[in-house]
């Protein structure tokens, strides 16, 4: 899927480059925040089909507080970077408000600056990736919870790869909790600090 997305990006900036789909520029915005509506809608219509199903376990205190703290270590990062960066501190906070979920961050970042959008992008998808390797491997060593939250909202995804790997299915149920906790953060985080 982040092979297909990449794709889509070079594809985009190609047509972009050269013109081709110029009679959209004035529509873009409102093309990509109704796209995201859908998304979200998708997404929560399915979260509470497993919570209706009983599929889906009670958010205990422990599974918020390590997407609690997911989400302050992130921010955290960003700011301990920016100057290394040469970025303001606001601008490293949007960028790491995405907490991995580029289709959602990257629209809403795309309103405020089209280029912090694409580093938007970039950071959610290197973040997704690098938790899809990494999960695997520390799995072994720390507890469940801790092990998904590197993956931030894109833990959802990346926890199937490690359950996958380690062949406990258990992961991914930790995944979805925490990814969860922290998806419906990102858009209050990314207009707090969009409208500083």
């Amino acid at each position: 899927m982040t092979f297909i997305l990449l794709a889509v990006l070079a594809a985009g900036f190609a047509c972009g480059r050269a013109g081709l789909l110029s009679f959209l520029e004035p529509y873009e915005s409102d093309i990509v925040l109704y796209a995201l509506y859908a998304m979200v809608t998708a997404v929560a219509v399915d979260i509470g089909a497993q919570y209706r199903e009983g599929r889906g376990e009670r958010l205990s205190t422990k599974i918020v507080l390590y997407a609690l703290a997911t989400v302050a270590g992130s921010l955290l990062g960003g700011l301990l970077l920016a100057p290394f960066l040469s970025v303001s501190a606001k601008d490293a906070l949007i960028v790491c408000s995405g907490m991995g979920w580029y289709s959602l961050s990257t629209g809403i970042v795309y309103a405020y600056s089209p280029s912090l959008s694409v580093a938007t992008f970039v950071y959610c998808v290197f973040r997704e990736v690098l938790a899809i390797f990494l999960m695997p491997l520390l799995i072994r060593r720390f507890e469940k919870p801790e092990v998904v939250a590197t993956g931030g909202s894109a833990t959802i995804n990346s926890s199937v790869a490690a359950a996958t790997v380690s062949g406990d299915s258990s992961i991914v149920l930790y995944g979805i909790l925490v990814g969860t906790v922290i998806s419906l953060l990102v858009p209050i985080l990314l207009g707090a600090f969009i409208s500083l």
